[in-house]
């Protein structure tokens, strides 16, 4: 990133990212696209282009580029695993919290949208073959790590009171469920609307989550092996032929655009947020203290670059695949407060965002 660039410079790179997804916001409202629109648009990002977008500009980067990027790998371990168990642990010891509520809302607090958002906004910045490598890293962290440990929390049993709490809770209302699927990573593209809720403690064994079932679901989706397969490329030697770049590339261009809509589609199905001191404390965690933590430790253990590209990755809105998973594990109560803290979180994000590049810039 250019340490010289201006206020007004970065408002250009982020302004229209938020327009695009306004864009989204509104064709969504007015019903353009409905749940299976939603889900094309997220399948051409996240199976197609985005994989394409990634696979070529790690393929293209030299051996030794990808090498120096080992500080930045410790530091998105650091910003969405190490905060996300610490979270987790306060949130079930000192809140008291039932442990399928703390695995939902730590979850909330560091999953970011990095996937759609940042391939635009850190490609402005620090251009797309340099973009790419965060990006790919915090994917395979999340997909092949976070989300599988969350399943397996989600599908462990409750206290018995707690069952019993959340039993009769699932029984007396009914979970609106917004037409939603996962941003920011390459988990289950399932519809929240056709998750079926799961009460605390019905997770019977044959339908608890599998660690090696979840990991080789993630594995097989191109999100994650794009960039694995460039990677090899790259430090094999193997150079990029002519005719696969120029595939690459035409079918990368359409990650940018599409990944934006999509998250306004998205943000539009989910309704007027509800502002309760969780969802304040879910949003702002998310856009404002995830990041300064991690650009912190950035600088105190990496170079400035580092701690730039890994505070960025994590500065994005919260994603919405915390929301599909409350969906099916968590109560109303859970997916009104994720949802909300979604909506919140994109919204602050227009104002955090700039001021974070400007802080590090």
């Amino acid at each position: 990133m250019d340490p010289a660039m201006s206020f007004a410079e970065i408002f250009t790179v982020v302004v229209p990212v938020f327009l695009v997804i306004a864009v989204g916001y509104g064709t969504g409202r007015r019903a353009l696209f409905d749940a299976g629109g939603a889900q094309a648009l997220r399948e051409l990002t996240m199976q197609l282009a985005l994989p394409a977008a990634l696979l070529l500009s790690i393929w293209q980067t030299p051996r030794r580029v990808l090498v120096e990027q080992l500080p930045l790998v410790g530091l998105l371990a650091f910003g969405l695993l190490g905060v996300y168990a610490v979270l987790l642990g306060v949130l079930r010891l000192a809140g008291r919290r039932p442990l399928r509520r703390a695995a939902l809302f730590a979850l909330a607090c560091v999953q970011p949208q990095y996937a759609f958002m940042g391939t635009s906004i850190l490609g402005g910045l620090f251009g797309t073959a340099q973009a790419a490598v965060p990006i790919a890293v915090a994917g395979i962290l999340v997909n092949v790590v976070l989300d599988p440990v969350v399943l397996i929390l989600l599908g462990m049993p409750e206290h018995p009171a707690s069952r019993t709490a959340a039993t009769a809770a699932a029984a007396t209302s009914a979970v609106r469920r917004p037409a939603l699927v996962t941003v920011g990573g390459g988990a289950p593209g399932e519809s929240v609307e056709a998750a079926a809720p799961v009460a605390a403690g019905d997770a019977s064994p044959e339908h608890r989550p599998s660690v090696l079932r979840t990991v080789g679901h993630a594995l097989r989706e191109p999100f994650c092996w794009g960039p694995v397969l460039g990677l090899i490329l790259s430090v094999g030697g193997v150079g990029v032929p002519k005719v696969a770049g120029t595939s690459l590339t035409l079918l990368a261009g359409a990650a940018s655009a599409a990944a934006l809509l999509y998250v306004g589609v998205s943000v539009s199905r989910i309704g007027r947020p509800k502002l309760t001191p969780a969802v304040w404390a879910i949003a702002l965690t998310s856009v404002v203290v995830l990041p300064l933590l991690v650009y912190g430790a950035g600088l105190a253990m990496a170079s400035a670059a580092d701690a730039a590209q890994a505070a960025l990755i994590v500065a994005f809105p919260v994603s919405p695949v915390p929301l599909m998973f409350a969906a099916r594990h968590g109560s109303k109560a859970d997916v009104r407060t994720i949802g909300s803290a979604v909506v919140l979180s994109l919204l602050l994000s227009f104002v955090t965002l700039p001021l974070l590049i400007e802080l590090i810039g």
